[in-house]
């Protein structure tokens, strides 16, 4: 019969001179504990290299394969749509949000609204906060011409320079600073 030391107790029990065996953190009161009592303790493998394979899946776990069971109902709730529902056009909507106008597909560039029906006009911020970069995604059309809108925007409206930067394989504009909101206001105001 093997000891199991724990931390705690394991000097108690040298100096006081018991032999009883501590499992799940118990107190060592003297008590021998039979094989009988001691349950069975699992091991932690470090790593998926040491550890043993699983062998006979179907002995281990009892499970049954039920084809539309009645519960799925309350599992359907939970899962995303698969696509997202079309837009009931209105006055105004409650969140603030603004559909996609009309007029903004007869203009020479054209920014893509992502599954959400929402603008790709996102702020990246790294070094430690440091840098701050707000991103334009998924232009279409002529990205030259839109950067140069984008800048004389900025320009008049903050009264400095601004810097960009225009990826044209990856289809996006960045600019240097935190320009979420006025960018996304820019984009309203073109209709996107």
């Amino acid at each position: 019969m093997a000891t199991v030391w724990r931390s705690q107790s394991a000097f108690a029990r040298i100096f006081a001179g018991k032999s009883g065996l501590i499992l799940n953190n118990t107190a060592d009161l003297g008590a021998k504990l039979n094989p009988a009592s001691i349950s069975t303790l699992k091991k932690h493998y470090s790593n998926y290299a040491h550890s043993p394979f699983v062998r006979k899946i179907q002995e281990q776990y009892e499970f049954e394969i039920i084809k539309n069971p009645p519960e799925w109902e309350y599992v359907q709730r939970l899962l995303p749509f698969e696509s997202i529902p079309k837009i009931t056009p209105k006055a105004a909507y409650p969140s603030g949000w603004i559909p996609q106008k009309e007029e903004a597909s007869n203009l020479p560039y054209f920014i893509e609204r992502n599954k959400n029906q929402d603008l790709s006009i996102y702020l990246d911020i790294s070094y430690r906060g440091m840098r701050k970069i707000s991103k334009i995604k998924k232009i279409e059309g002529d990205i030259w011409l839109m950067n140069d809108d984008v800048k004389d925007f900025l320009k008049k409206r903050y009264k400095r320079y601004i810097e960009t930067r225009v990826h044209e394989l990856g289809k996006f504009i960045e600019v240097k600073g935190d320009y979420v909101n006025a960018l996304n206001e820019w984009a309203y105001s073109k209709g996107f």
